[in-house]
């Protein structure tokens, strides 16, 4: 049997083992000759090979081929380079492979890798193919002028700390974005815009600083994002300055709006580089800061009622009953500008009626498997998924032959359900009264307006412009602002992000200014690190957890919700060592036994399991005469009413547990 070279049959030789499972000896292991033999005891197998003529080909001299050990699926041979090898061309295609699934593609070769061999074969596999996270700084400025070459017209800023020439420059700050990604936003987005950031889970930590809009189907368009050290003033300042400089100067006539969460710094940042665009706030951050001031099922319904009402009327009506319930409640939601939280106050030419940010947080969600890469692989995995995102509905809008879109298609099919239940009296061919339950609109095809104001606020007929219209038999689309055509969402898909060349295919630039960028100072923190965000108490678990129905109950104090160690109510034992007086209760482990309890107290106690639960007291410890005379009487009254209550309560299963605070 021959091989190309010594490494050739290493290779196969360990695999050999692995595959057999038995453990390995190696007696010799030069280059010129291998032996090696079977490590268990009694068995023979055994096999040499050496070099031939040529110098460089293996070949077999000597082997016996029978094994009589027991095979064993772990095996030493089973490195985390051996696993790593394996797993690298299905990695490749599968990055986010999970343990569980490294643990079930092992299992086809006989092996059984523990946590921490699956762990590093892991980083190994994702160290060769995306690269280290050290060295994908040092790459950023060839990055930047292929973005540049590939993509003309878009940006790629890179900062970094350099106090002299003298030393290597420090990565500090990174921002891309793409000339489709401007175009199609200024063609047919809505001048809406989200800005949001979440933490990087990288080597290097960071944060990963987002720009999305709303295309005509309310999907997700991303226009910008940037990678930063942290959130605050400076960062978002940095980030904005960018922004405007590449999608700027707007138009006069757009009336841009910018959605926040109120994230440090995040607002006075836009206000002093972007200061001609309204703000937004997400309402469900106000009411997370709102809520732990002022509690209650009550100032929550009429806060969401205040938030999401399209008039004013409704508005002021939910303040009003918020005042009557709590003043101070009142006062803090008067403070906050009513254009910034309260719908009805939005400007009707933006035509969207978003109260939250959530939008921005569903993009979190869809870049989540490229938030633990190194910093070059973020970048153009990115790049990759706005490539692809914008010529996948590109092809989709294409297919579609409705003048609208399909979300608006669905939604006027649900209005048009609920103006069923309205009624409606013409006023003139184009005007209407329209009564819904208690109350009463007027509705004005022409002008497209409705006094519930949702009609302007949306750009979406209404359900009472909807039973206007179906009255002059009239198709809801063409009441429809333009914003959410068919038409409009191919021009903002009709631009296209060039690919560019993996990092092993990079062409030789000699022309590139800064050869080596250092990675940032590294942070972090003391534990483990957490690979998933802090929910709030009362946004319960995750989709992925799933907790035991269980229901724990103290075995001190008999409560529900905590055991006997956390137990705050019970009696506490004191220290070891410490001096202890006999009026203290001393606690023991465990189920409380029947019999005799020491109390500390007048002396033990005799658990009599009758219905009324009483104590009889049947002997004094460390107590006097007169106090001996005390309790053999106690005794007398305690029989007594022991013997009673059993003679005329039944006895039941239900109170045979007696606590030490029936005692006292």
């Amino acid at each position: 049997m021959l091989f190309t070279n010594v490494d050739a049959f290493r290779a196969v030789l360990k695999d050999y083992a692995i595959q057999k499972g038995f453990p390995l000896v190696r007696l010799k292991n030069e280059k010129s000759r291998c032996t090696a033999k079977c490590g268990a005891e009694g068995c023979n197998w055994r096999i040499h090979a050496s070099l031939v003529a040529d110098t460089t080909t293996f070949m077999v001299k000597t082997y016996t081929p029978e094994h009589t050990c027991v095979m064993n699926r772990k095996n030493s041979e089973a490195t985390s380079d051996w696993i790593a090898k394996k797993l690298i061309y299905v990695m490749r295609d599968h990055p986010e492979m999970t343990s569980k699934g490294v643990k079930a593609e092992m299992q086809k070769h006989g092996v059984l890798p523990s946590r921490m061999q699956i762990y590093r074969a892991k980083n190994k596999v994702l160290e060769q193919i995306e690269g280290s996270h050290n060295e994908a700084y040092g790459k950023l400025p060839k990055y930047a002028e292929l973005l540049r070459m590939h993509n003309p017209g878009s940006i790629m800023k890179i900062h970094y700390d350099r106090p002299n020439l003298l030393i290597e420059p420090k990565f500090l700050r990174l921002f891309i974005s793409f000339k489709a990604q401007r175009d199609g936003f200024l063609a047919g987005c809505k001048p809406f815009i989200g800005f949001d950031g979440c933490h990087l889970k990288g080597a290097f930590g960071g944060i990963l600083l987002i720009a999305v809009a709303l295309d005509g189907n309310n999907s997700l368009f991303p226009l910008a994002f940037a990678v930063v050290e942290c959130k605050n003033k400076e960062a978002w300042s940095w980030f904005f300055y960018y922004f405007q400089e590449f999608f700027g100067p707007f138009p006069t006539n757009i009336s841009l709006t910018f959605m926040s969460d109120r994230q440090k710094g995040l607002n006075l940042a836009y206000e002093e580089q972007v200061p001609e665009a309204a703000a937004r706030y997400c309402c469900w951050h106000i009411y997370y800061n709102f809520k732990v001031k002022f509690p209650g099922s009550l100032l929550r319904r009429f806060f969401w009622q205040a938030t999401k009402s399209y008039d004013l009327i409704g508005h002021n009506e939910a303040m009003e009953r918020t005042n009557n319930i709590n003043i101070d409640a009142w006062r803090y939601l008067v403070n906050i500008p009513k254009c910034n939280w309260a719908r009805h106050a939005f400007s009707i030419e933006i035509k969207c009626d978003h109260v939250t940010n959530n939008f921005t947080e569903s993009f979190n969600a869809w870049v989540g498997e490229l938030r633990g890469k190194n910093i070059l692989a973020l970048a153009d995995g990115l790049r990759q998924k706005f490539m692809k995102k914008l010529h996948k509905r590109y092809q989709k809008g294409c297919t579609w032959t409705s003048s609208v879109t399909p979300h608006i298609t669905s939604k006027l099919k649900g209005i048009a359900a609920e103006s069923r239940r309205c009624s409606l009296t013409m006023a003139s061919e184009n005007t209407f009264e329209v009564a819904d339950v208690d109350k009463s609109y007027i509705v004005k095809l022409i002008e497209r307006t409705c006094a519930c104001r949702a009609f302007q606020l949306t750009g979406i007929p209404c359900k009472h412009a909807a039973l206007g219209a179906t009255y002059r038999r009239e198709k809801l689309k063409g009441y429809c602002d333009a914003a959410f055509s068919n038409d409009q969402y191919l021009k903002t898909y009709a631009f296209m992000i060039n690919p560019i060349l993996h990092m092993n295919r990079w062409p030789p630039m000699e022309d590139v200014t800064l050869a080596v960028v250092l990675p940032p100072p590294l942070r972090r923190r003391a534990g483990r690190p957490r690979r998933n965000r802090r929910r709030a108490p009362d946004e319960g678990a995750s989709a992925s957890q799933h907790k035991r129905s269980i229901s724990f109950r103290c075995s001190k104090c008999g409560a529900f919700g905590h055991n006997r160690r956390t137990c705050q109510g019970a009696p506490i034992a004191e220290k070891r060592g410490s001096s202890t007086s006999t009026n203290q209760v001393s606690s023991r482990r465990g189920r409380p036994r029947r019999g005799i309890a020491n109390t500390g107290l007048a002396g033990s106690v005799l658990w009599e399991h009758a219905q009324g639960n009483v104590p009889v007291i049947v002997s004094s410890q460390g107590s006097n005469g007169s106090t001996q005379n005390q309790t053999a009487g106690a005794n007398v009254q305690l029989n007594h009413s022991a013997c009673t209550s059993t003679n005329t309560r039944k006895q039941s299963s239900s109170s045979r547990m007696m606590f030490l605070d029936d005692v006292f």
